[in-house]
């Protein structure tokens, strides 16, 4: 069947042009600071979530306006009040333009609160401003879309259903999450919030 393509072109692969090439690293970078920027959200690693900021951007969450690293701050003034956050992010398309980029993706965040014992569900997407300076991609204008959000009773007693030990490597805030431990060998800690597991006992 003819591909439709040059006979010199059929058979092999092509190069990638310089350009391409560009495209490909700064589109990689662009993703690496949006995973950067969830770690440190959900890890409450603050030093993580302004690193991913220029100094001079701006956020706008709704709830907070002002500059990306004053974010960082607000951010973290949830903390005595959840017991964890978890952004699941996806769908993140880049378009390039010279040192600026438009930046779309899509989070679903969900917060266990203390009291009320209530899991907050709220999705949107991040339409984020990013800029080049040095060849290093950052934000410079954030802006949070929201799209839906739900509000249910917190339930922890599924873990058993997954045969989780009670103890085990459950993550926690920074620095005391396994992802700040040594890798070779990382220590399992005990549950620390709610219901826990039953079915196990402590190792040793």
């Amino acid at each position: 069947m003819d591909s439709g393509e040059p006979a010199e072109v059929r058979g092999r692969i092509l190069p990638l042009t310089d350009a391409q090439m560009v495209e490909l690293w700064d589109k990689q970078a662009l993703h690496d600071n949006l995973m950067t920027y969830v770690r440190g959200a959900d890890r409450h690693d603050i030093e993580a979530i302004r690193s991913t900021y220029w100094p001079d951007s701006w956020d706008d969450h709704g709830g907070f306006v002002g500059t990306g690293p004053g974010w960082a701050d607000a951010a973290l003034s949830w903390h005595d009040a959840v017991h964890s956050c978890n952004h699941h992010v996806s769908n993140v398309l880049s378009e390039i333009d010279g040192n600026r980029a438009k930046r779309e993706s899509m989070f679903l965040c969900v917060v266990p609160f203390k009291e009320p014992d209530v899991t907050m569900y709220q999705a949107g997407r991040y339409r984020d401003l990013c800029e080049k300076r040095d060849g290093v991609w950052k934000i410079v204008h954030r802006t949070c879309i929201w799209d839906w959000v739900d509000v249910r009773p917190t339930n922890t007693t599924g873990w058993d259903l997954v045969n989780v030990p009670r103890i085990s490597h459950w993550g926690d805030w920074f620095p005391q999450d396994p992802i700040y431990k040594e890798w070779d060998a990382p220590a399992a800690t005990e549950f620390h919030r709610g219901p826990s597991p039953s079915h196990a006992t402590p190792s040793t």
